[in-house]
């Protein structure tokens, strides 16, 4: 499996793209060292507080009781961290909160409990008493804790955005003549429109009223095709007639060298999620020219679309010849490669939503794409 590169070349105009959510936050190492840095200047200052309430305690017992506290406290805090900072990164503000409200009580009593364990194990049981008979203000001090942090790392996190969002604007301002000009290439390819027009021709004489249906259908498109740029956003259900209608005139074409089909298993309202327009042709048009038309015995090409959970899930794959010398994905076939449809993918959901390509089993190419079902990375 892999993820097509990002181009240059784009093939949107500024008003198609949307500004992207930064990559999924991870571990680093600085971000352990700062963790480690805030843990330690919590104990610190809460050993501080302690001593100052019991002046005859020793500072050292009470500094190494509560590095381990924050010991305890950090590797709870992780496995949060990735649930509602990473996992949800894209997730909708109020689900979050809600996690945040479950999870929050649990930290705060496991946390302590799990403290407590510690406590009794290895320091002294009068110890241990002490501190449940604290209890209640310890686990509102966690809870606390808990607040602050997370607060913290979604802060962070939405700066991160906004500086993205900010980066995105200059880049699309300096770009903008590029972009237009590159938007009106990226329309139906001339040659499909040669192609279409010969088949018409072809059909003309046996078949009048079929040649009549392939002029509707060619009309149909060349205007979807042309308003493109003067749209932000289109429903998934119009691209997805557009790819029918695409794939019907060229069925003509090769006649019976090709098979094509398009499944759809999503409901309206996944239909309705607002994509970039012309974002679907290349994908099949690729899988036309490089797989099918080298093929002497053809081929079928199959487009999926699958609503699943908050994601919808879009795959194009053929039977054709395959990946070859020609390199498909490197976005120089008239402007419509397919890493420029990866490029406008991630410029408005994100980078998750970048193209995946693999080899088909047992012979051709597919590709696919995963995107939020609302349209929105956020």
């Amino acid at each position: 499996m892999s993820s097509v590169p990002s181009s240059t070349d784009l093939d949107a105009s500024p008003e198609d793209i949307a500004p992207q959510a930064p990559p999924k936050p991870r571990i680093t190492w600085t971000g352990i060292g700062l963790a480690a840095a805030g843990w330690t200047l919590y104990a610190f200052l809460y050993a501080f507080f302690i001593a100052r309430q019991e002046p005859n305690a020793p500072f050292v017992g009470l500094l190494a009781g509560q590095l381990t506290f924050v010991i305890v406290l950090g590797l709870y805090s992780v496995p949060v961290w990735w649930v509602t900072v990473r996992e949800m990164d894209r997730t909708h503000w109020g689900r979050t909160l809600g996690v945040h409200l479950i999870l929050g009580p649990l930290y705060a009593w496991g946390g302590l409990e799990s403290y407590l364990f510690v406590v009794r194990a290895v320091f002294a049981p009068s110890i241990a008493a002490e501190i449940e008979a604290q209890y209640q203000w310890i686990l509102f001090a966690n809870l606390t804790v808990y607040a602050i942090q997370f607060a913290l790392y979604h802060l962070v996190r939405n700066v991160q955005r906004l500086r993205q969002k900010e980066r995105q604007a200059t880049e699309l301002l300096a770009m903008a003549r590029e972009q237009q000009f590159a938007a009106l290439k990226a329309q139906v390819n001339p040659h499909f429109l040669f192609n279409t027009l010969n088949s018409i021709s072809a059909t003309l004489r046996r078949d009048p009223e079929q040649a009549r249906e392939m002029i509707a259908r060619l009309s149909d498109m060349m205007r979807y095709a042309l308003e493109g740029p003067d749209r932000e956003v289109v429903p998934l259900r119009d691209e997805i007639d557009f790819t029918r209608r695409y794939l019907d005139l060229e069925r003509h074409r090769f006649s019976d060298r090709l098979e094509a089909q398009v499944n759809v298993n999503a409901d309206e309202d996944a239909l309705g999620t607002p994509v970039p327009p012309m974002v679907l042709q290349p994908l099949v048009e690729n899988a036309l020219r490089h797989g099918i038309a080298p093929s002497e015995d053809g081929g079928s090409v199959t487009v999926e679309v699958t609503a699943e959970n908050d994601e919808l899930d879009v795959h194009v794959e053929d039977t054709g010849v395959g990946p070859n010398a020609d390199d498909p994905l490197s976005g120089s076939t008239d402007g419509t490669g397919l890493a420029t449809t990866s490029t406008r993918l991630e410029r408005t959901y994100g980078p998750d939503a970048a193209l995946h390509t693999a080899e088909n089993n047992p012979t051709g190419f597919k590709v696919w794409f995963s995107i939020p079902k609302d349209g929105t990375d956020a």
